[in-house]
């Protein structure tokens, strides 16, 4: 539990800024993966479903550019239950987000990059057709094994790849800046998936990399995207388990996804590696929060209500 000396009181009673809702048809469910069991360097990120949670009553339902978010209903379904068995974890994880995913729209905390591998095994089910990924992160994760384990957080993206209905062109990764040896021997090997690096955003500008984005995956019938939050600069997310310096900032990431979101079948998203022990002030987990209410603007405005208003063009 993770607590404060000094007590503030909400601004909007209840999780989830009062939008949290207890009808199953609601238009976005909600699924949090406290697990950390995959991290190969600092851990913590078992917190971090707790914590943005605790945030929202906090937040005012609304986008930053004026949105309100009235209207939108959010199913939460609590968390997975840890269990020390890696394997049957992460088959009751498979199965959880299952019953999550026939919403319209799905939103997972993890936990550390690892839970994206049985969150994806159940969008692949789940879907028809092919799909995307959107892989925002400081890392590829496309190792095959680290540090002994195939479902490392640093194996992740490799595991995607080999469920039925993903082509590797149909795999983008933004803000890369860190290569193992084996990554780059797959790469080679597999130059159709799309890397756009930390440095290629900054000297080409996020809304050029989120229009090849865009590009890479629109043949495809669903996409998913999965954030890593040490895709961003440690300047604005430190509290995380492998940070990166030199990353994306908070900006870029809601312009990236601002612009996928409105060109692409986006049905899920998941926000990993956010580790509250490791944090300064909450400055991860608000940024995180940030990301997420702006997705619900989007999903009410593209998913859910199209035809919702916003200002911003």
């Amino acid at each position: 539990m993770i607590t404060s000396s000094r007590t503030i009181e909400p601004t909007h009673p209840g999780a989830w800024s009062g939008l949290e809702s207890t009808d199953p048809s609601a238009e976005i469910g909600v699924l949090g993966v406290p697990f950390d069991g995959g991290s190969s360097f600092r851990k913590g990120s078992s917190f971090a479903p707790q914590r943005i949670r605790e945030l929202t009553p906090h937040i005012a339902p609304a986008t930053e550019e004026g949105m309100p978010l009235s209207g939108l209903r959010i199913y939460d379904y609590g968390d997975v239950p840890i269990d020390l068995n890696w394997q049957q974890y992460f088959s009751t994880v498979e199965k959880r987000a299952t019953t999550v995913l026939r919403h319209p729209f799905s939103l997972f905390l993890g936990g550390d990059h690892s839970v994206t591998i049985p969150l994806t095994r159940a969008f692949s089910k789940s879907i028809k057709g092919e799909f995307g990924v959107v892989h925002i992160d400081a890392h590829l994760d496309l190792a095959d094994t680290f540090k002994g384990h195939r479902w490392s957080h640093a194996c992740t993206e490799r595991r995607v790849l080999e469920l039925p209905n993903i082509e590797s062109r149909h795999m983008s990764l933004v803000g890369i800046r860190s290569f193992m040896e084996d990554e780059l021997l797959f790469l080679a090997d597999h130059p159709e998936i799309e890397v756009h690096t930390a440095h290629n955003v900054y000297m080409r500008g996020i809304k050029n990399v989120a229009y090849d984005v865009v590009k890479q995956l629109r043949s495809a019938d669903a996409v998913y995207v999965t954030l890593d939050i040490d895709a961003l600069d440690p300047a604005f997310a430190p509290g995380t388990g492998t940070p990166e310096a030199a990353g994306l900032s908070t900006r870029d990431v809601l312009e990236l996804l601002h612009i996928v979101f409105s060109k692409l079948p986006i049905r899920a998203l998941d926000i990993v590696e956010v580790s509250p022990p490791l944090d300064h002030a909450d400055i991860t987990s608000v940024a995180a929060a940030k990301v997420i209410y702006e997705v619900f603007g989007w999903v009410k405005r593209i998913i859910a209500f199209p035809g919702a208003g916003e200002t911003r063009q």
